[in-house]
């Protein structure tokens, strides 16, 4: 019996590798405002203190009162938990939002480059389209040195991935043309463009980028939302279905949820657009709002399954076999991987484990 199991161990284990190298290269994108003890982590543990979305607050989030919580995960032993979870879901990459050097939201990133182990987990960045605007040409140099990192992903053979979300208002396809030029003459290949966002199909054209994807979608800010279900399945009939009819190269859009009802009842400064809905029920009398809104890990690792599938049989429409998920760490918009913080203190790892299911 023992020669039987050990001669199918050495016929299967190489195929669980050959398998798990075949999948496509999946990524969660970072909003990193919760690593600080300024900025715009205060107005997000405004929007998170009331105690019945206390259950979306990252692992090392303390709950200090009846509403009021602390989020400052800038530590390296933080970063380091965080980068051993990514490595634990089967993530291979993360994209974080640009914000450049010296912004509150560029700690984490910091963090994530001064690791020592980074347990295969690579980056990539995610530029605005306004910054691109205020910054212009002048800052690739400073891009292209990311470029250059080691750990930068690099997809097609050596492409580095860039995101771009929403497009430049003042500048023209020559941006990304210069963009170009000045990696090329480091060296490196041609980046690998991709817009987000709601014209990304028109923007690809326009901009000579390569393909398209997208950042976050449900039903805006208010109190109405998608079950996940729908969400997921909205998303597949808008995007999926859309970029293959289309012949329009894509990079695969996953979601683990839209739910931003907590910036809909306290919104912070940069959703000037909300009127706020605040709760009057007492802090003491209030339940986790967890509906069919919220992602079940079951239903968030059945549609990842999903877009692995979609990914593997488009190829020719996602050469570089790309997944990009909404998000790691948006959890006060509603999409996140990232452990919570359980009632008890440690932390719920039920999206990870999840998701390891699928992608390990």
């Amino acid at each position: 019996m023992k020669r039987v199991v050990v001669a199918a161990l050495l016929i299967t284990l190489p195929a669980l590798v050959a398998a798990q190298a075949d999948r496509p290269v999946v990524g969660a994108i970072r909003w990193d405002a919760w690593y600080s003890d300024q900025g715009p982590v205060k107005e997000v543990e405004r929007s998170l203190g009331q105690p019945k979305y206390h259950f979306r607050l990252p692992w090392f989030a303390r709950v200090e009162g009846p509403d009021r919580v602390r989020i400052n995960g800038d530590t390296a032993a933080i970063m380091a938990r965080e980068i051993a979870y990514a490595a634990e879901a089967g993530l291979d990459y993360w994209a974080f939002l640009d914000y450049g050097p010296g912004n509150e939201m560029t700690r984490a990133l910091d963090r994530y480059l001064a690791a020592g182990d980074k347990s295969g987990i690579q980056y990539c960045f995610i530029e605005e389209g306004a910054r691109l605007d205020e910054r212009g040409a002048k800052d690739w140099a400073r891009v292209i040195g990311h470029f250059q990192n080691p750990h930068y992903l690099k997809v097609l053979g050596g492409r580095p991935l860039l995101f771009v979300f929403g497009p430049p208002a003042k500048q023209g396809n020559e941006l990304f043309g210069e963009l170009a030029g000045q990696t090329v003459a480091t060296g490196l290949q041609r980046p690998y463009v991709v817009m987000l966002g709601g014209n990304a199909a028109l923007d690809r054209v326009t901009f000579g980028a390569d393909a398209v994807s997208e950042y976050g979608t449900g039903k805006g800010y208010g109190s109405d939302h998608w079950s996940y279900g729908e969400l997921t399945r909205e998303m597949r009939r808008k995007f999926w279905e859309t970029w293959k009819r289309e012949r329009i190269p894509f990079v695969t859009f996953c979601s683990a949820g839209w739910d931003p009802r907590p910036r809909h009842e306290r919104p912070p400064s940069w959703c000037r657009w909300i009127t706020p809905a605040p709760d009057p029920t007492p802090a003491e009398r209030q339940k986790p709002l967890i509906d069919e809104v919220t992602a079940e890990p079951e239903q968030l690792a059945g549609h990842l399954r999903e877009a692995v599938d979609f990914t593997r049989a488009n190829p020719e429409l996602n050469p570089a076999q790309l997944i990009l998920i909404y998000g790691w760490n948006e959890n006060d918009e509603g999409g996140w991987l990232i452990p919570t913080l359980n009632p008890d203190g440690t932390a719920n790892e039920e999206r990870i484990k999840a998701v390891g299911r699928v992608l390990r």
